[in-house]
């Protein structure tokens, strides 16, 4: 495993962002009839783009890539957020359709019940692991400058959880192009 520390400190998103996440992802599933939507299958799609970042497959040019694609990832991801912005131009080519689609409910559910978040997340500690042509991404990340309010008030921290935690996401190689996938649960060996 190479462990990089990125140049700039880099966004993430809230807890309570992915509380939300969690909370939209069990209601679909909950509201279903039993079948699954047309289409759906194991195959990663990536996300349409005008442009892709061209990613060697092996070594520290592979990890740069999917660090700079990591980047584009939160920098849409906090995009999204703040704005809020339910438009899914920041995340072209830099994830995978159903990794935008997570983060683009969430930002339509903000803008239903006006929360927007200001400021910016600090993410620290990343660690890139490749195998083939898929790998991991770990980082720390600490929300306590990212503030949320709704309808202008702020709104309160949330108490089970922490400020600063892990994250970690797949990283897939399709079409010459790191692309940062789902979340995936954090195992208990990454502490920030």
């Amino acid at each position: 495993m190479t462990r990089i520390r990125p140049p700039r400190p880099m966004s993430a998103i809230l807890p309570r962002a992915l509380a939300a996440l969690a909370t939209v992802a069990v209601l679909s599933a909950c509201s279903s009839a039993g079948e699954e939507p047309a289409g759906l299958d194991d195959t990663p799609t990536a996300a349409p783009s005008q442009e892709l970042t061209a990613a060697p497959t092996a070594g520290t040019d592979a990890e740069a890539a999917i660090l700079d694609a990591y980047q584009r990832y939160w920098d849409a991801r906090i995009a999204s957020v703040n704005g809020p912005d339910s438009s899914p131009d920041a995340f072209a080519g830099v994830t995978m359709e159903s990794t935008i689609a997570l983060h683009l409910q969430t930002a339509r559910t903000y803008e239903d019940e006006g929360i927007r978040y200001t400021g910016e997340p600090r993410v620290y500690d990343t660690t890139v692991s490749i195998d083939g042509d898929r790998g991991t991404v770990t980082s720390c990340v600490d929300d306590t400058e990212w503030v949320a309010t709704q309808d202008g008030e702020p709104l309160p921290a949330n108490p089970d959880k922490p400020t600063v935690y892990p994250v970690a996401f797949q990283v897939l190689l399709l079409n010459d192009a790191w692309l940062i996938g789902d979340p995936i649960d954090v195992e208990g060996d990454i502490s920030c």
